[in-house]
């Protein structure tokens, strides 16, 4: 196996993301009043995301639409699009978005279909099977209307769907446009990251190369499992817009792992705190107090692992339920597994015998001799 960066597809990667951003500004709000989160860079970045936000105003409504609120969103538009139209192998932003204009209304709604069912499957191959699944509930709207009815994510959503779906070349257009008068925005900010989302990708990949599939699971302090990389080329997109995030993202041969600028930084401010055997018992102890969280583990640990399942079961957005399976994995109460070519999520038993047996040893030492 080896690793490689790729930095023309890191710039789209950011650029398709970048109107996101006018979510992600609440969150890391709420991030930063986190004493475990509080990592030197997160200040810069909320700086970054305020500046991002006022230059993003004039085009909040368009945004909204494509991009439906939802920070990292299961269910915008062109992270649907995306699976099949990968960005790997494109020269620019701009030869990326005429890509997009060129395509068909048939090939647009297989695309926001297949990536629905792969997404719901957990599925990281390129299937044949999904796709013929695609291409036959393409062409019966009223399937394709009860598939958007059943996912785990808010109405307004939903209604955006459908009305991608009736006119999709119309859609894919404006959203073109959309993107286009935002270009200028966008290069404005990568130009102040591009030289260090470089120097770090660069660097990375090295680290990677050279200590194997195990220097995955060092860097995300196994977050990652080293069974979820490819025996061949894994690629490396190195993101300056979403700096505190790590995401395995595509199908196939056109997959890769999106890689925050600072996230290294901050799993390492989150192991320097969880070195803290204590406090690592009082963070596991925090989320299984959490009902939803609760719930979603007795979940996971039943084998249900889909992030839609587990939002349909418990009547949640998908954001939700991602938002509360970041807090579980970083607590190590579950961990990311790879089997048949699917990835899924396990609940790590040994580490919860480990937390309670702890838990024991440290009330004994208090337990007043007979």
């Amino acid at each position: 196996m080896n690793f490689r960066f790729y930095p023309i597809e890191s710039r789209i990667y950011d650029f398709l993301e970048f109107p996101s951003l006018v979510f992600a500004k609440k969150r890391y709000e709420e991030l930063n009043k986190d004493d475990e989160f509080n990592v030197p860079s997160l200040a810069d970045y909320l700086d970054f995301l305020n500046k991002v936000d006022l230059k993003l105003q004039p085009y909040i409504k368009d945004i909204e639409f494509f991009y439906m609120k939802n920070f990292h969103g299961d269910f915008n538009f062109i992270g649907l699009i995306t699976n099949l139209y990968s960005i790997i192998g494109h020269k620019s932003e701009k030869e990326y978005l005429d890509m997009l204009l060129g395509l068909s209304e048939k090939e647009i709604i297989t695309s926001i279909v297949y990536s629905i069912i792969s997404d719901n499957e957990n599925s990281l191959e390129y299937s044949k099977e999904i796709m013929s699944k695609a291409e036959t509930l393409s062409l019966n709207k009223t399937k394709l209307i009860s598939l958007i009815k059943d996912l785990p994510t808010e109405a307004a959503s939903k209604w955006n769907l459908f009305l991608i779906i009736e006119e999709p070349v119309k859609y894919m257009k404006m959203y073109v446009d959309l993107m286009y008068k935002i270009l200028d925005i966008f290069s404005a900010f990568y130009d102040l990251y591009e030289e260090e989302v470089s120097s770090y990708g660069k660097y990375l990949v090295e680290f990677l190369n050279k200590n194997g599939a195990k220097g995955i699971e060092e860097k995300t302090n196994s977050i990652l499992d080293s069974n979820i990389i490819n025996d061949g080329e894994n690629r490396i997109l190195i993101s300056c817009v979403l700096q505190f995030a790590i995401s395995i993202l595509g199908v196939g041969d056109n997959s890769y792992i999106a890689w925050g600028l600072k996230m290294e930084e901050a799993l390492m401010r989150r192991k320097q705190i969880n070195e803290n055997k204590i406090n690592e018992r009082v963070q596991v102890f925090k989320n299984l107090g959490d009902k939803t969280r609760y719930e979603v583990i007795r979940l996971i640990a039943s084998g249900v692992t889909s992030t839609k399942e587990i939002a349909k079961a418990l009547g949640v957005s998908s954001a939700t339920i991602s938002y509360h399976l970041n807090n579980l994995l970083q607590c190590k109460i579950i961990k990311m597994d790879r089997s048949e070519n699917r990835y899924s999520y396990v609940v790590d038993y040994n580490l919860l015998e480990e937390i309670v047996n702890g838990l024991k040893d440290d009330l004994k030492s208090y337990t007043s001799p007979n």
